[in-house]
């Protein structure tokens, strides 16, 4: 080991430390069969003694706080019996002594695993923990007056946040922030207080409502902030507690280790009696490992068995390189389905994905409501020179609009570009509010009125600007042309037996999906657009509802539907099958593409947007599957 004299002054420091609290320690034993110790309310000396005995004896850290006012500064810590690397640790430091410590370690190659602090800035005290653990990349920056700051030190590199302690006074914060490159695209949120507070149980709330998200850390600030950090993913059954006294925070111990569930995460924040607690227990104190899975069949090539081969070990590559943990491939001729291959990187509490699954569509919805207005046309009920308003009873306040055709929201140049005028499709709640001052939800005939209302962005036909609101309007002209609610229509006209629904937009409608559309991000509830509610983004978050946007993004289907449906339709014009045509789709939640290539179709759905870049996405469609089908082609 490297025994600094940084190193030694700060155990000097914190045995000489002062404290009158009471010290408590717990031991427990988790679900997982290992060793759980947990002490907090000990003063510096004694966490340098249970930290040289628990180091002796095969634990290793994994929940560091410190909290109170120096002196009287007080340590809280988890450490689990497992293996583990080296570690060194330090308590009672000022910051000059921690970061001459610090250094000292990072010359060693050891890394920051933990991080805590207290008290004013000038007589802030420190403690942490460094690991000889393979991390390439990582940065803690202390001192910092706004956490936003935090990305101005990391050069660009992604981080997942490892430690934070927001420290100082209320009229002079202070942010420790310690973060490790996330190498595999592993989801997370933090939510920060600087000059404005969060609403910690809204926070708290919706975070929770995505599927599989819980809390990994609720840092504590000496005034009882709460910084929560919320993950996706598995530690089992969990529980989370927060305001907790120290006679609570013991019995709350005693009764979930009744329940099998041990302290994950332990956060301490005040002085003497009025200090307070925020912890996490669960089932495993190590989250479950993602399992790679492949279900379906592969048929139609020359060498079926190559390639099945070679797809596999595509997506495998890409899924986990990009953390995504579903996703489908289909391929098909003349509608008939060759290959579905259904690929799986997630934990075990996650399902196996399998070729019927259906995934979110996002954009490559709108081939439907293309289909439809084919139809329609091919019936006699409409010309691709059809006026569109005029032909729904509209006066639009502009009166360029009344040129507005169907073949000008077929190719997108209806005088609507969202870079100008804004996303209707994605503004349910700000319509809400213009058409009836928020009473109730947004409908697609609200939108339509909102938008007759004003301005066009360019004269119709005079440019091209892709609309979502453009594919929505052609999917309410099919219900009013037949006076058949679209997606009815679609069923009894245009699908044939494919299995092609809609993607609710409430988030319980989907607790029980095989198929998870992940994203970490959230937003206002368009459905409920008084109560500034936070939902997860593809459950209205993105400011949309689904049951008004069907023609635009928000069916939903298996990769096999859509390659066989392709078959026989134009995948993004409008007509029978488009040779060498594509589409693709992202929403909050999705990502999907699907093309017609020479004499074969395919189609692949990812269950998120949210992979490294756009590049890795192209990489993918682009680049790796195609050369796939050059080196295996069909039979």
């Amino acid at each position: 080991m490297f025994p600094s004299v940084a190193s030694l002054l700060a155990c000097c420091l914190s045995l000489c430390s002062v404290a009158q609290a009471t010290a408590i320690e717990h031991r427990a034993a988790s679900t997982s069969a290992r060793d759980i110790q947990t002490y907090y309310n000990v003063e510096g000396s004694r966490h340098a003694e249970k930290a040289k005995a628990l180091t002796a004896d095969g634990y290793q850290i994994i929940s560091l706080s410190t909290y109170g006012s120096p002196p009287d500064v007080k340590y809280a810590a988890i450490w689990s019996r497992r293996q583990g690397n080296p570690f060194e640790v330090i308590q009672g430091a000022d910051k000059k002594t921690y970061d001459a410590w610090l250094e000292g370690w990072k010359t060693e190659g050891f890394v920051s695993t933990h991080v805590s602090a207290t008290g004013p800035v000038d007589s802030a005290v420190f403690a942490g923990v460094v690991e000889k653990v393979n991390v390439t990349s990582w940065a803690q920056v202390c001192d910092l007056t706004n956490p936003w700051g935090y990305e101005n030190a990391t050069g660009g590199v992604s981080m997942t946040i490892k430690g934070f302690r927001m420290y100082g006074t209320p009229s002079d914060r202070r942010y420790c922030i310690l973060g490790h490159e996330n190498v595999n695209n592993d989801m997370s949120t933090i939510f920060y207080t600087t000059n404005y507070s969060i609403d910690y149980a809204e926070v708290y709330r919706s975070e929770t409502q995505k599927r599989f998200w819980r809390p990994a850390h609720l840092f504590l600030s000496e005034d009882h902030v709460i910084t929560p950090q919320f993950v996706d993913t598995d530690v089992g059954t969990w529980v989370a507690k927060e305001g907790l006294s120290a006679d609570k925070l013991a019995k709350e111990i005693k009764a979930q280790k009744n329940n099998g569930l041990v302290p994950i995460d332990l956060q301490g924040g005040g002085n003497g009696k009025e200090a307070r607690f925020s912890v996490i227990f669960a089932e495993q104190d190590v989250p479950s490992p993602r399992k790679w899975s492949v279900t379906g069949t592969t048929g139609g090539f020359k060498d079926n068995k190559g390639a099945q081969a070679a797809m596999d070990n595509v997506m495998k590559n890409w899924m986990k390189k990009n953390g995504v943990r579903q996703a489908q491939v289909a391929i098909a001729s003349n509608g008939t389905v060759l290959t579905e291959r259904s690929y799986t990187w997630a934990e075990g509490n996650r399902a196996v994905v399998k070729p019927d699954d259906i995934f979110l569509l996002a954009s490559v919805s709108k081939m439907f409501v293309h289909a439809a207005i084919y139809n329609l046309i091919q019936a006699g009920h409409l010309n691709y020179s059809t006026p569109v308003y005029p032909l729904l009873g509209y006066n639009p306040e502009d009166d360029r609009a009344n040129n507005i055709t169907i073949q000008n929201l077929l190719e997108h140049t209806a005088g609507y570009d969202r870079s100008v005028s804004g996303d209707p499709g994605f503004m349910f709640q700000t319509i809400a509010f213009a058409q009836s001052n928020g009473t109730r939800p947004a409908s697609l005939r609200d939108v339509i009125e909102y938008m007759v209302a004003r301005p066009l962005d360019y004269a119709p036909g005079d440019g091209y600007a892709y609309s979502n609101y453009g594919s929505m309007l052609l999917s309410y002209v099919v219900t009013n042309v037949t006076s058949t609610p679209y997606l009815k229509f679609l069923q009894k006209n245009i699908l044939k037996g494919l299995n092609v629904q809609l993607y609710q937009t409430s988030a319980k409608k989907h607790e029980n999906d095989r198929i998870v559309q992940e994203s970490k991000y959230t937003g206002y509830d368009p459905v409920h657009p008084k109560t500034y509610k936070l939902v997860p983004g593809p459950n209205g978050g993105d400011g949309a509802i689904k049951e008004e946007s069907m023609g635009g993004f928000s069916l939903a289907a298996s990769a096999s539907s859509i390659a066989s449906f392709i078959g026989h339709h134009s995948v993004y014009g409008t007509g029978d099958r488009e040779w060498n045509g594509w589409r693709d789709g992202t929403t909050a939640g999705a990502r999907t593409f699907a093309e017609s290539r020479g004499d074969f179709d395919w189609a692949f759905n990812l269950n998120t947007r949210e992979y490294l870049s756009e590049e890795e996405f192209d990489d993918l469609r682009y680049w790796k599957m195609p050369f796939l089908f050059e080196d295996f082609p069909l039979a």
